[in-house]
């Protein structure tokens, strides 16, 4: 039988010569055939070759990857990673403060996506898995790769996708290659900081010794100032209970059946102003004696560093016994309410934190024979993310103090209400006591503060061993891969919290602080894009003071004070008595260490005249888990009074322990057949992983509350934790129907297995006893029924106290006579199976030699696991899950480059709030812009823009009336320059 080696199609090659990608994809030809042919090479470069290389990877690629590439060096598509991958089929993003943060791939979010730096699995901050694409500058970015099928020989732990970002190397580019840009980055709401700040970017590359030696250093450093406007709804709590409201008027318009309602804990507006710094930089130093070795020593650095000073005002309710009048729709939300008396507050924070990447790598390649090439990779990288200054959050709470008493008397509200009835933002507003019609600097104080800082550390080494020995016989089979990697991730968590620091509390405080230290803010035009905000709030002012000038004064409140009270003061003293989060207060730590072995092979063959492509592989891979947390554990209960209870705690605090160990096999095949030389079909089956939330894995026993009978619960780690496992089906078609121009469609299901579950179990725990239910309950409980009384938990406790001779009131713990404790156990375990599916679209089309071109995608997800808003309590349900759609506009001629940009995510769940209720991301969409000049042939001046619409984000909980965050930005705007030689 004949077999003929799978050959790059004509429009394939021409497409590789003209962009010079023919090199990312080997042509395997017979050496009878081969010839030597010169041919001139056309390199395109700017948007438009940039979306042709990036089309030809998608093309040439075994499974379903797609790509973006660099447009020249220094010059990437985007300023921002995960702004360029939305762009992409299938991937969304999320933004943190109007930037792209973190990717979703297929519905599947942060946590489920693995992002490799050079085909190395990287740490990542925050104490997660999910990684920040706000943190990496793109200027010393070639290219990234989004592969959504699994292959043996990539890194697991991408259910979603694995993405690879590549960075440039010297003796890829061979010679002197230089580019500097400048940036003068202007966001539009900044009120505080500089209206335009700087950034500065340049990557050098030079080869030497006849191109044997070669060295790059790139760097970026940014910053940038804008202001966040928002408003928030801390909670919606259930079923409040009004019925002590006196003279409430009700309008009830509830059509549920189980009659449950939703009451809103508080609303209040927030501005925060933002100033971040950003700080990459790399250094490659490459060594190629011969053509069969090379080496390439590498350091990767970044820095990304954000101060915050917020203020939040708005009024909180009480939610029952104070309710002047309510409305609740058909759905059992409180649309509207009005409360008597309470607080207009405001919060001033100050909050600083930190992300550091360090990464150093040694990567050897040699060509053992022509047949054979190993290449051996090592990593050791580290991931911190901490708070800076006083810390994550230091707050101080200041309002109207209340007193009517005091020497100098303090307005206080009458009424407070909020309505949600109207879309958008809420409307809030109060009344005061006596007709007064505004709050005054003397009716300011000081409440209360804190402070809590954090400290998590990611921390990797990484060595891998790769093989491929290629087939020289006339066979199908044309390569063989083989691997092994060990992998050993540290997670450190440590946190710090000072506790509510009394700082005056609302009776007394405002004789403290001198009226003039408080100053009226205009906030007439604040939200002004929601309906709800802008001229149609209520309440258009608020009360501002220097947070370190209340901070000072209540460091310095006397503790004798004759109208304190109790805990006005007196901060604890392992603080200092100062303002600071103290010591440590818990230290979670999770070891992993990771061996996998792969094996792959590659085959070549012909169906009916078609040539097909088969990559078939196997990877195996071991985890062993060790966890260990910081706690103070529980020895005993006391059953204080009545059904008053307490727990006794260890004196001492010590580190738990907890282990696991899982074995997972990922079988993988890929196929592709090139139908015609233009159309291509690909197929294909993985198993592919995503490892547990780190916090899941945590050997923690915390007891929840005070243990009251009928509410003795414990929620535990378990460090045993599966990972997720999902089988995928991919399959595509593929339609590339003239140079730079495609149109694909795709299909793809995943099974996923190991879903967590917090379940719960009744265990008995550290040897604690009930004196409930002992034999000392049962005496007392059978004297009081031989007396015909009651017996109530009360008299149950005291007729203890009297047959043991103890005095009244005296609290009683369980001894070795009573039974033990019964506890509730709630921990994750690995229980649902989930299924999800969906369609892809693409198409790309090039105009000629007009210059213009077009790119849209759009992305349709389907599954299981969706989230039913009407549901109480715990339900299954994945976040993430949205449908998105793309759209790029492009010009490209006579140095002119154009780029104008859309990008739409449909509403999604984003998570769950303390109630187990579903809370959803509303749609959003965006327009970009990016605009070149090229002055001469290194010259280039430049215009980028995002947002320029100004749109906002909205959140709520369950249904739109129960609004939860909103938040407005402006439009961001730079201008720059950038110079290549």
């Amino acid at each position: 039988m004949n077999q003929t080696r799978f050959k790059l199609s004509r429009l394939a090659i021409s497409l590789s010569l003209i962009t010079g990608a023919g090199a990312m994809a080997p042509v395997y030809a017979n050496d009878e055939t081969a010839q030597t042919t010169e041919v001139e090479v056309i390199q395109v470069t700017g948007i438009r070759g940039s979306l042709a290389k990036s089309m030809d990877i998608k093309r040439e690629s075994t499974g379903v990857v797609d790509a973006i590439t660099a447009e020249d060096i220094g010059k990437f598509p985007d300023t921002n990673l995960a702004e360029s991958l939305q762009r992409i089929t299938g991937v969304s993003i999320d933004r943190s403060n109007n930037e792209g943060s973190r990717i979703t791939v297929r519905g599947f979010g942060p946590e489920f996506n693995l992002v490799t730096l050079n085909g190395r699995q990287m740490p990542t901050t925050g104490g997660g898995r999910s990684f920040d694409f706000g943190n990496i500058a793109t200027e010393g970015v070639s290219g990234v790769q989004v592969h959504k099928t699994s292959r043996a020989d990539v890194p697991s732990g991408g259910i979603g996708a694995t993405v690879n970002i590549s960075t440039a190397r010297p003796l890829d580019n061979p010679g002197l290659k230089a580019s500097v840009g400048l940036k003068a980055v202007h966001d539009t709401s900044n009120e505080v900081g500089d209206d335009f700040t700087p950034e500065v970017s340049a990557i050098f590359s030079n080869t030497f010794a006849d191109d044997k030696f070669g060295i790059l250093l790139s760097g970026s450093v940014q910053e940038r100032n804008n202001r966040a406007e928002g408003m928030a709804v801390d909670n919606w709590i259930p079923n409040v209970d009004l019925s002590n409201s006196p003279n409430l008027q009700l309008t009830d318009n509830n059509q549920r059946a189980d009659g449950n309602t939703w009451y809103p804990q508080n609303a209040g507006y927030e501005i925060l102003d933002n100033d971040r710094k950003r700080t990459n930089g790399q250094l490659v130093m490459q060594f190629a004696p011969t053509d069969r070795f090379k080496a390439t020593l590498d350091y990767t650095y970044s820095k990304t560093e954000l101060d915050v000073e917020r203020v939040g005002f708005g009024v909180w309710f009480n939610n029952g016994g104070n309710v002047q009048s309510a409305t609740i729709n058909e759905n059992g939300t409180y649309v509207n309410m009005t409360e008597v008396n309470g607080d207009y507050a405001t919060n001033l924070n100050r909050n600083g934190s930190a992300s550091e990447n360090k990464s150093v790598g040694l990567n050897l390649e040699w060509q053992v024979s022509d047949a054979l090439s190993l290449e051996l990779d090592y990593h050791s990288s580290e991931a911190v993310s901490m708070g800076t200054g006083l810390g994550h959050d230091a707050y101080m709470i200041i309002g109207n103090t209340s007193c009517d008493w005091c020497e100098n008397p303090t307005a206080n509200l009458e009424t407070k209400t909020a309505d949600f009835s109207a879309g958008g933002i809420p409307v809030i507003d109060f009344t005061l006591t006596g007709g007064q019609p505004e709050l005054l600097p003397q009716d300011m104080g000081s409440l209360f503060g804190g402070v809590s800082k954090n400290e998590d550390k990611n921390k990797m080494d990484q060595l891998q061993l790769k093989g491929q020995w290629l087939n020289s016989s006339d066979s199908a089979l044309v390569s063989f891969d083989f691997g092994a990697t060990y992998t050993d991730m540290s997670f450190r968590s440590v946190n710090a919290y000072s506790g509510q620091l009394a700082a005056g509390w609302w009776l007394w405080s405002a004789d403290w602080y001198p009226d003039d230290m408080f100053y009226r803010v205009d906030t007439s035009g604040l939200l002004d894009k929601f309906s709800g905000g802008g001229r149609d709030k209520k309440i258009n002012y608020f009360y501002m003071a220097d947070f370190y000038d209340i901070v000072n004064i209540a460091e310095g409140i006397d503790c004798d004070h004759p109208d304190a009270g109790i805990g006005a003061c007196s901060w604890p003293e392992e603080l200092g008595g100062v303002f600071s989060a103290g010591p440590i207060d818990d230290d979670h730590r999770v070891k992993e260490e990771t061996v996998a072995l792969y094996t792959q092979a590659r085959f070549e063959t012909e169906f009916n005249g078609m040539p097909v492509n088969i990559t078939t592989g196997l990877r195996y891979e071991q985890t062993d888990v060790t966890a260990n947390s910081l706690e103070r554990p529980a020895v005993s209960m006391q059953w204080v009074n009545g059904n008053e209870w307490a727990y006794t705690y260890a004196t001492d605090r010590t580190f738990s322990e907890g282990s696991g160990k899982t074995r997972e096999f990922l079988p993988n095949v890929d196929m592709n057949i090139e139908i015609a030389d233009d159309l291509i079909g690909r197929f294909s089956y993985s198993r592919s992983l995503t490892r547990p939330p780190v916090g899941a894995l945590r050997s923690t026993t915390t007891f929840a509350g005070n243990p009251k009978v009928g509410q003795r619960k414990v929620s535990v780690g378990n460090p045993a934790l599966k990972p997720y496992t999902a089988d995928n089906i991919d399959l595509s078609l593929e339609y590339y129907y003239q140079p730079g121009s495609y149109v694909s469609m795709g299909y793809y299901r995943k099974q996923v297995e190991n879903f967590l579950v917090n379940t719960t179990t009744e265990e008995e725990l550290a040897g604690i006893r009930d004196p409930f239910i002992g034999p000392r309950a049962d005496q007392a409980i059978a004297d009081l029924i031989a007396e015909g009384l009651q017996p109530t938990d009360q008299a149950i406790h005291d007729r203890i106290n009297a047959n043991q001779g103890t005095p009244q009131g005296t609290p009683i713990t369980g001894d070795e006579n009573d039974p033990l404790t019964i506890f509730s156990v709630a921990r994750d375990t690995n229980v649902e199976t989930a299924n999800l599916w969906g369609w892809e679209l693409a198409a790309q089309h090039m105009f000629g030699e007009t210059g213009f071109g077009v790119q849209a995608n759009a992305t349709f997800v389907y599954g299981d696991v969706e989230a039913d808003r009407n549901a109480i309590g715990y339900q299954f349900a994945l976040p993430g899950l949205s449908d998105s759609a793309n759209l790029s506009l492009i010009y490209e001629n006579y140095g002119l480059s154009v780029r104008v940009s859309y990008n739409w995510r449909d509403e999604f769940l984003s998570g769950f709030d303390q109630h187990s209720a579903p809370v959803f991301t509303e749609s959003y969409g965006q327009w970009d812009i990016n605009v070149n000049y090229a002055v001469t042939d290194n010259l280039t001046v430049f215009v980028e823009g995002l947002n320029v619409t100004e749109e906002t984000q909205r959140t709520y909980v369950r249904f739109p009336e129960q609004f939860l965050r909103g938040y407005q930005y402006g439009a961001r705007y730079n201008l720059g320059v950038r110079y290549t030689f």
